[in-house]
């Protein structure tokens, strides 16, 4: 089990202020780079599925195992906003959709380990699958926010791109909406896992006394 420090809301040091900056920047590297590489390399696929399952999946690593060294409340929150910083000031300009998906996964880790005080490896699980799963939803908002655009018009795009991902046809919309959903519930939670097990081991290799326990 992974030991928390005394309190959640206990004051941070400068260890903690420089894993929060430094996990951020992790991640904030990855979006404008990796995800820069992506956009081009899947264009049909990148508003849909594929780029924001692998990104929001890459996001959760880095934020839990982040969590993993400085176990405070707001740690998680923090490291978004240092995220979601430098996606601002990218060379694209600021582009709202990516910096409000940053901004919610980590508030939504951030609230699923809120929950407890000490968390074991399934609350890391549950954080990395609301985390991802909110690439569902993402896009139903913002399109109405930004563009004024109707449920309906997010959904036909959403079913017919979907169709094309998985070889289903049109009519069975619910099913390719079901599909969706719950391969980022799975990935999300197999993130979760895998981040786990990642940052207990780069805290055993760093700090062997102070590794966490199972």
């Amino acid at each position: 089990m992974i030991k928390e420090k005394t309190a959640g809301l206990a004051r941070y040091t400068v260890r903690d202020w420089v894993y929060v900056a430094v996990f951020g920047a992790l991640w904030g590297a990855a979006e404008l780079t990796l995800g820069s590489y992506l956009h081009v390399l899947f264009p049909p696929l990148a508003d849909t599925f594929v780029i924001g399952l692998i990104m929001a999946g890459l996001g959760s690593i880095l934020l839990l195992v982040g969590r993993c060294f400085v176990p405070r409340a707001g740690a998680v929150l923090m490291m978004g906003i240092i995220t979601a910083v430098l996606k601002a000031f990218s060379l694209g300009g600021i582009v709202i959709g990516p910096i409000v998906a940053i901004l919610a996964e980590s508030l939504l880790i951030e609230i699923a380990l809120l929950l407890t005080r000490q968390p074991v490896r399934w609350h890391f699980a549950l954080a990395g699958s609301l985390a991802v799963s909110w690439n569902f939803f993402h896009k139903f908002i913002m399109m109405r926010l930004l563009f004024g655009k109707g449920i309906e018009a997010v959904y036909l795009k959403m079913i017919q791109d979907g169709s094309r991902v998985l070889h289903l046809d049109v009519r069975y919309s619910l099913l390719i909406l079901l599909i969706l959903f719950l391969v980022r519930v799975a990935v999300g939670a197999l993130c979760g896992w895998l981040a786990w097990d990642l940052g207990s081991a780069v805290q055993r290799r760093l700090a062997p006394a102070a590794a966490p326990e199972e």
